[in-house]
């Protein structure tokens, strides 16, 4: 068994150069929930997320009422897809 990979939230930031405050948005909106939010840690699950998200807003301009409906379409096939198998 494979155990994920966790760093925390300022590793995150500065190996992918996404501002601290800009992740702390994301988690605060309920885009990412933290695999320890006291700590700041991240999964990779989180760091993935966290990296769409940053990719919709900056590199498609996807607005921020947008987001959640994007990431809600996302989780629906990912359920989908895990459950077929």
């Amino acid at each position: 068994m494979k155990l994920p990979l966790r760093r925390k939230l300022e590793d995150v930031s500065q190996i992918f150069g996404i501002a601290d405050e800009i992740i702390i948005q994301f988690i605060q909106e309920e885009w990412v929930h933290p695999i320890d939010a006291e700590f700041r840690m991240l999964d990779e699950e989180d760091v993935s997320r966290i990296l769409l998200i940053h990719d919709l807003r900056e590199r498609f301009g996807v607005n921020d009422e947008a987001v959640p409906v994007i990431l809600h379409l996302i989780d629906q096939l990912n359920f989908i897809i895990d459950n077929a198998e």
